[in-house]
């Protein structure tokens, strides 16, 4: 097992998504060079996720079409300077997470879309009829709600201010959900919401918790110093509470009614975040369109 994280790129792969895939690769590399490898797959996968962040400007969850133009990367070919967020999402982070060897379980994370309802229906049914304040309504509630309802949460995962992440295992299970968005209703800036994993797939060991709020928390900080969330105050808020804490939320003291719960009180709790710099306008070289080198 690799003593650091920076040892797990040694060995480059044999196919990439783009031509500047490589020299991400190399760039990762070197940043990782003497931190040590993380106690979990799931906190090894959170950190590259913010540090793909860090080094190009965009999320790796992005919808980017054929990639992001990074001009340092340009090194010459067809899609010189192109990095795939899609490569890295299914492929890279997937195989460098293997060869650390840490426990935890397999799974990819992307932006849920439209077509997605009925998958995301099912995941919130599941967290409304366990934790009803936890998800803001109760099962009946739930139930009630329209196709187009879910439609529309579905469509979070595509939105310019909005973003919704899934975690999804080999065999196409959903394992967990998490929502962000840059402009709350009311006003107060960045909002985490939706935060739901189901029990099989909890805890530190299997790292889903821990990906999927690092993707959010990844995509927010392209536009937004912070980020907050109302969490159950109740016994049963607890691991949220925990969880959040460990990611550096913390509370503010603010605290009111749950909305539909009147015995129910949630409270406030906010993480500041490094804030990362938007990227330029790709710059594509009109005589050298960006396709697939792998």
């Amino acid at each position: 097992m690799a003593g650091r994280i920076g040892d797990l790129f040694r060995d480059e792969p044999d196919q990439w998504g783009s031509r500047g895939d490589p020299w991400l690769w190399r760039a990762l590399g070197e940043r990782f060079r003497a931190v040590s490898l993380s106690a979990t797959g799931g906190a090894l996968e959170a950190q590259l996720r913010v540090a793909f962040v860090a080094e190009i400007g965009r999320a790796m969850s992005d919808r980017v079409g054929t990639g992001v133009y990074v001009e340092r990367f340009a090194h010459g070919g067809m899609s010189s300077g192109f990095v795939s967020p899609t490569w890295w999402s299914r492929s890279g982070v997937p195989l460098l997470v293997r060869r650390a060897g840490l426990p935890g379980r397999d799974f990819t994370i992307r932006r849920t879309e439209e077509l997605d309802w009925q998958s995301v229906r099912a995941l919130r049914l599941e967290n409304a009829a366990e934790n009803p304040v936890s998800y803001g309504a109760d099962l009946p509630t739930t139930l009630a709600m329209s196709e187009d309802a879910w439609r529309t949460r579905g469509r979070r995962g595509t939105g310019t201010d909005t973003t919704s992440v899934v975690a999804v295992a080999e065999d196409g299970a959903w394992l967990g959900i998490m929502s962000g968005q840059v402009r709350s209703a009311d006003g107060a800036g960045a909002l985490l919401t939706g935060v739901f994993v189901r029990e099989r797939a909890r805890g530190r060991a299997n790292g889903v918790g821990d990906a999927l709020l690092a993707e959010v928390l990844a995509w927010v900080s392209l536009q937004a110093p912070s980020i907050r969330l109302w969490v159950d105050r109740a016994p049963e808020g607890e691991p949220a509470r925990r969880f959040t804490a460990r990611h550096g939320f913390r509370a503010t003291g603010r605290r009111r009614p749950a909305a539909g719960f009147p015995d129910a009180e949630i409270e406030e709790m906010v993480a500041l975040l490094e804030r990362q710099p938007l990227p330029e306008p790709a710059r594509i070289p009109p005589s050298r369109p960006p396709v697939s080198s792998g």
